[in-house]
Parts: C-alpha cells; structure tokens; sequence
C-alpha cells in the first residue's frame, strides 16, 4: 500500500473522504493510483486531518502545504468560559497561525497572562497604560495588525461595550480602532443574552457588520439552563478556518465580471411632503453586493433612499424615484449580471380633487374643509421585465419576488413572464422580512424550486453567489 493509500485509509477510506471532500469516490481512487494527492487539495486535507485530530505530517508533510496565511488577534474575556479559550489557542498553533492574544481584566481573574504567553509562545497584552506597550503605540497595532478578531469568549459588556463606542480598556479600545474583520463567540447566562438590552446590542453590532458564532444551548456553570453556553472550542476553530478558507478561495472567482444590482426602495412624491414608498430596507440587495464584490467581481449598485451604511463596491448610485433607477440602470448597460432586488414603487399617485382638477405638486397641498382628495395613478415601467427584453439583456438577469400568498407559484409566474433566469421569493404578509437581518426565500429557475429555511439575510447572499457561479459555467462566461 503506497503512502496516498494509507493516507486515505486514515482519513476514512476512499467513500469517506470523497463524500467530506465533496469528490467522487473515482478522484479519491485515482490519488490512489497516482499515489498523489493534488496540490489544491492540501489545504483541505490538512483541515480534514486536524478536524479528526489525525496526524499526517509523514504522509503529507505540513512544509509541502500552502500554509492558511492569516493573522488572528483573539481577545478573551471575562467569564468561566474563559479556560476554554486555551484549547483554542492550542488549535491555532498546531496550525502555524499567526495569532495575538489579549486578555481583559475580568479575564484574568479565571485564567492568568502567564499562561497564555506559555501556551502562544509570545506575548499576552492586558494593559491599555502599559508604558512599555505604549511607546510603540501596541493598541494601534493590534488593531490593524489581524485580519481577524476573535473576542470569545464574548460577555454582554464587550457587546455594549463595542455596539455604543466605549473605549476605558485594551479590548474595548482596539475593536474601535480596528478596520479588521470582528467575529463574537457570546458566553454568558441565558437571562442576559435574551434580554432586551442584549439583543438591541446584538442587532447594532449585527448592522455594522459584526459576525456572531451562535451561542450553544445547555446546561450552565451557573446551574441554569437556556441560550448562551459557549460554542465547543473546536467548532469556532472551523468557523474562523473556514471563513479564512473561503476567503481566499474565492476572493477571485468572480474575477472580470460585471454586476449591477438594484436595492432599496424607491419614492413617488405626492407634494414637497409626502411621498409612496414601501418598507424595503436595502439590507438584502446591499448583502449580496457586498458578498459578490469580496469575490472579486465589479458591482455597481444602484439604491433608492436606505438608513443603513452603504457597502464598499465600485460604483454606488443613488436615486429617489423609479424612473431615475430605470434610467441609471439602462445607462449602466452592457452588464454581464443583472440582479434586480429593489422594491420599485409600481405605480406615480398624481393629486386631484373631485371635479379632477390637478394640484401644483411643487407645493404643498393644502387641507380642504369640503374636498376629498382623489389619484390618478400611473404606472411606473418595470425595470426587469423591460431591461431583461431589451436588446442589451446581461447574460444573466435575476430578480425578486415580494409576495403576501402562494409565493412559489407567484414567482414561477414571474420568472416565466419576465423572461428572466433565477427568481427569489418571499413571503412578506406579515411584514417581518422589511429590515429584518433573517429571511426564507425560495430560490426558482426554470427546472427547480429550492425552498431555503429562514437564515440570515448574510447567509443568503453567500448562497446565492455560489448559485450565480453554476449559472456563470451554464452560460460560458
């Protein structure tokens, strides 16, 4: 048996390994055959291998693997979950991670500095007023130096802390500081992650971009039961490799690719002071241009009028009415995607009074002791149907579909009727969805109906850029 074949058997035989590898069993038997393992698969096999704990430095030396280069700053506070941010330390070190580590001073009263400094072999930070630190500005540098900062375990101070800008400590003081990637692992007693405060915190950070590993639900230290036991050590280690992973696998997949995409709502005015509009946030469409420019592709984003932060992507367009959006659309034109997800006003209201008489809507309209006031309407053009017919078609045009009964059917519909690729619809009756960070959709093409349990909104996005690559290879771009 060559050393591939033994590695294989160790890691749990060809079916085994094919199906954690997401491979046919037939790729596993020909490294087998070749008695080679291909270079692009390392990186995976030596996740697999420390994930089973599994020692593979004599079949796959660790110098021969790409190493996952990647700078993590962990910040480990208060609680008695603090201890089990050793075993983290422990797991980054096995792989060569570069990592910081800071210690509060709650911290500190369950685990010592002295024993993080052995266990990461450099270095634990604990003081803001260090002098020695301090003359080379340490604060500034940890906030700067990590592509990661991993606070876990993460108490209800740290989150009110960071969520209303307070900056009276190391830890505090470097989140503020930081332009680096924040992920949370909370631990804390069930009554305070649940509490209002708490959840208000935990909705500011989540609206700033902050990532969250999920609290467990279990038995506590303190005897209660409920919400907020600290994640198992292993599974943040996956979360921070796999997210480190990703990034770097996919930071150029959509390379060369052009994406517009359409958020928001859009406003019809009535007067100088009132106005139609519906309850999109942009929270949904600002996700996936925000996921799809980290993978490399050229977005430009067109938005009616949002109250959350606007995302970093080439171009960013703003606009108020639906006319405005379909005209910035058909100037972006020639695009290779199109992914229309604003909520587009369907229809102008023009004022009139009974005898249908018309208001100078550049002024306010004044209140009438005897007259009610009538519409007109007039409906706005539809921006998917008309851009996903028109000569300069992308190659690829996506759209969404808000709908408060027989969501899959109404969307089938859609999708068949605008001659577009891929619908996603949601059900939107009882008004939830509108500035929610969570969404179900089901994803519709031609041939299929995926239904997608309630996620968040994030989530989605990531999903729905990996079905936007497949559609990528079924179009040939």
């Amino acid at each position: 048996m060559n050393k591939t074949s033994q590695l294989i058997s160790l890691l749990g035989g060809t079916g085994a390994l094919a199906d954690k590898l997401n491979l046919q069993p037939s790729a596993i038997s020909n490294w087998k055959k070749l008695n080679k393992i291909p270079l692009n698969k390392h990186n995976a096999i030596l996740e697999l291998s420390i994930n089973l704990n599994v020692n593979i430095e004599k079949f796959l030396p660790v110098k021969q693997l790409p190493k996952i280069r990647a700078k993590i700053l962990l910040i480990i506070c208060g609680g008695i979950a603090a201890y089990k941010s050793l075993e983290l330390i422990r797991l980054f070190k096995k792989i060569e991670i570069e990592l910081d580590v800071v210690m509060t001073n709650s911290a500190q009263k369950f685990i010592t500095p002295l024993l993080v400094t052995n266990l990461n072999e450099k270095k634990c930070y604990t003081d803001l007023f260090s002098i020695e630190d301090e003359t080379k500005m340490n604060h500034i540098m940890l906030a700067r130096k990590p592509d990661i900062i991993l606070v876990a375990p993460a108490t209800a101070n740290i989150m009110a802390k960071v969520a209303n800008g307070l900056a009276d400590d190391l830890a505090s003081t470097i989140l503020l500081a930081s332009f680096s990637k924040i992920i949370l692992a909370p631990s804390m007693n069930p009554v305070m992650w649940n509490n209002s405060a708490t959840r208000a915190n935990y909705k500011i950070l989540l609206d700033r971009g902050v990532e969250f590993i999920e609290p467990d639900t279990g038995d506590m230290a303190c005897g209660e039961s409920g919400a907020g036991r600290f994640p198992e050590p292993k599974l943040i280690f996956e979360n921070i490799i796999s997210h480190i992973s990703e990034s770097e696998s996919l930071a150029n997949q959509f390379k060369g690719i052009s994406i517009l995409i359409t958020a928001g709502p859009t406003i019809e005015n009535i007067d100088p002071v009132r106005f139609v509009s519906n309850r999109s946030s942009g929270k949904q469409g600002f996700e996936i241009a925000t996921e799809l420019t980290k993978r490399g592709a050229k977005v430009t984003l067109i938005t009616g009028p949002v109250n959350i932060p606007i995302p970093k992507c080439e171009k960013v367009i703003q606009v108020t009415t639906a006319k405005e959006m379909l005209d910035k659309v058909t100037q972006q034109l020639p695009t290779d995607i199109l992914i229309c997800s604003a909520a587009v006003a369907d229809w102008k209201f023009i004022p009139q009074t009974p005898s249908k008489k018309q208001f100078d809507i550049n002024n306010k309209i004044k209140k009438s002791k005897n007259d009610n006031l009538f519409f007109k309407t007039i409906k706005n053009q539809d921006i998917l149907k008309t851009i996903a017919n028109s000569n300069l078609r992308p190659k690829i045009v996506i759209g969404f579909s808000a709908e408060t009964k027989n969501v899959e059917k109404n969307g089938k519909s859609k999708l068949i009727s605008k001659k577009v690729d891929l619908i996603i619809a949601n059900d939107v009756s009882d008004g939830k969805v509108f500035g929610d960070d969570f969404n179900k959709i089901f994803l519709i093409d031609k041939n299929h109906c995926e239904e997608w349990n309630k996620q968040s909104k994030k989530s989605i996005a990531f999903k729905l850029a990996n079905k936007i690559n497949n559609l990528l290879t079924d179009f040939n771009l």
